[in-house]
């Protein structure tokens, strides 16, 4: 399994199974453009600081596209 380089990726990937093997990683475009969206309006890069942005986001104002973080 190749890990998964950049905030994008981690943010936007998840893994995908062939006959319960790992066989890739999917792409969910809405969360890839959200994430693009949040980092070119930010100079934030930590994955800690995003995976606590999306989970208050979550908490907070029950948006959609944190629903799928």
């Amino acid at each position: 399994m190749q890990p998964r380089q950049g905030i994008v990726e981690i943010f936007s990937t998840f893994v995908q199974f062939d006959l319960d093997q790992f066989s890739g990683w999917a792409t969910n475009a809405k969360l890839r453009r959200s994430m693009k969206v949040c980092l070119e309006s930010s100079t934030e890069k930590s994955d800690t600081f995003w995976a606590l942005y999306w989970y208050r986001v979550w908490q907070t104002q029950s948006s959609a596209v944190a629903l799928d973080f």
